[in-house]
C-alpha cells in the first residue's frame, strides 16, 4: 500500500465524507485519491480560505471534513483560521505539504520553511510533521484531537514522505 492510500484509509477510519481541496505538486496524488472515492465529496477551490469556509461549514452540518492544500495557501489564511475557526471553536482538519523543510532544497520555497512553524506556535495551533510511513497510523488521533478541542490542527506531509510514495 502506497503512502497516499494510506493516508486515504486513515481519513476513512476518522469518517471523512468531504474533501476540500487546491492542488499542490506533493500532495496531487492524495487529491486524485480522494476525489475518486465515492463516498467522499471532493470540492476542488481556487483559494485556500474557500477549503476552510468549506470545511468549517461541514463541521456545522456534521459532516467530517479535510482541507488538503499547500503551504503557502496555509500562510496566506492564517488570519482567517485565527479569526473564524479559533475565535468561534471551529475545528478545521488540514493536510498540508511542509515546503521549505530540510529535505525541500527549493530557494522560493525556504520562506515557507522558516516562517510556517513558528506562526503556528504564535497561534497556538496544534500541528503534527508526519515524515515517515509509519507515522501515517497517527491521522486518526490527530484528526480526533482537532474535533475534541474544536480548533484548527494542522498535518504536515514532508517530502521525504510523499516522494517515497
Amino acid at each position: 500500500m502506497d503512502v497516499n492510500e494510506r493516508i486515504h484509509a486513515e481519513l476513512t477510519k476518522c469518517g471523512v465524507r468531504l474533501a476540500a481541496t487546491l492542488p499542490d505538486d506533493w500532495v496531487a496524488p492524495l487529491i486524485r485519491r480522494l476525489a475518486a472515492d465515492p463516498a467522499i465529496r471532493h470540492v476542488p477551490v481556487a483559494r485556500e480560505a474557500e477549503a476552510i469556509a468549506i470545511c468549517s461549514g461541514a463541521f456545522f452540518g456534521g459532516v467530517r471534513s479535510v482541507a488538503v492544500i499547500g503551504n503557502t495557501g496555509l500562510l496566506t489564511c492564517t488570519g482567517e483560521l485565527a479569526t473564524l475557526n479559533l475565535r468561534h471553536q471551529i475545528p478545521v482538519f488540514c493536510i498540508v505539504s511542509q515546503r521549505g523543510s530540510l529535505d525541500d532544497q527549493r530557494i522560493y520555497q525556504e520562506v515557507q520553511g522558516r516562517r510556517t512553524i513558528p506562526l503556528l506556535q504564535a497561534y497556538d495551533f496544534p500541528y503534527h510533521v508526519v515524515d515517515r510511513p509509519e507515522e501515517i497510523a497517527s491521522i486518526p488521533d490527530a484528526y480526533e484531537t482537532c474535533r475534541l478541542q474544536k480548533r484548527p490542527f494542522i498535518l504536515f506531509l514532508t517530502r521525504r514522505l510523499v516522494k517515497s510514495a
